[in-house]
């Protein structure tokens, strides 16, 4: 009678095993397709019921830039642009932030600049971009609730009256960022 007791325990640490191992192959399956089911070039941040695309991704990288002048939303040449979608697919409206964290930039204070645009082709900010870290574009900007907003990011070496061969050469890299707090009124 021990030996059947026996046999049954046996039985079912074999069961038990084989489900772990059935666990285990679903999980990392469910992972690898999910890693390698994402657009390449793009990118998805989500936080709470707020999204965001990088159409253009969130790498930036500027380089060769030439000295301009007049910069607007049709500006293409010489200059860097970067475009991103924000949703808010949730019943709150929220207050968001996008910043710059720049890992290197060689280019000088007061000489490279940045404007954001909206959707409309308006102009809703503008300013230097000076040294590295972290650079806010835009603070406590509001995005009503089930709406979402696409902003352009343009990057343009400001055109001084001097020759400006030096800065040419130089570049500018890290990321755009955008973080979403409720807002509370």
């Amino acid at each position: 009678m021990n030996r059947t007791v026996h046999k049954k325990d046996i039985f079912y640490y074999i069961i038990l095993s084989l489900t772990l191992i059935i666990v285990i192959i679903g999980t990392t399956f469910a992972i690898y397709t999910f890693l390698h089911s994402q657009k390449e070039g793009t990118s998805a941040v989500y936080t709470g019921t707020l999204s965001i695309e990088y159409l253009s991704g969130d790498i930036i990288k500027c380089h060769d830039l030439r000295p301009t002048k007049n910069i607007d939303y049709t500006t293409t040449k010489d200059v860097y642009k970067n475009n991103f979608k924000v949703t808010n697919t949730g019943t709150l409206d929220s207050l968001i932030t996008i910043y710059l964290d720049i890992n290197k930039n060689e280019f000088s204070d007061k000489y490279l600049k940045y404007k954001i645009y909206n959707e409309a082709n308006e102009e809703v900010t503008e300013g230097n971009i000076t040294g590295t870290g972290k650079l806010n574009l835009i603070d406590n900007l509001s995005l009503e609730h089930e709406t979402a907003t696409t902003y352009t990011l343009i990057i343009w070496l400001q055109e001084n009256g001097k020759i400006q061969n030096e800065d040419m050469l130089k570049s500018l890299t890290g990321t755009i960022k955008v973080d979403a707090n409720q807002k509370i009124e």
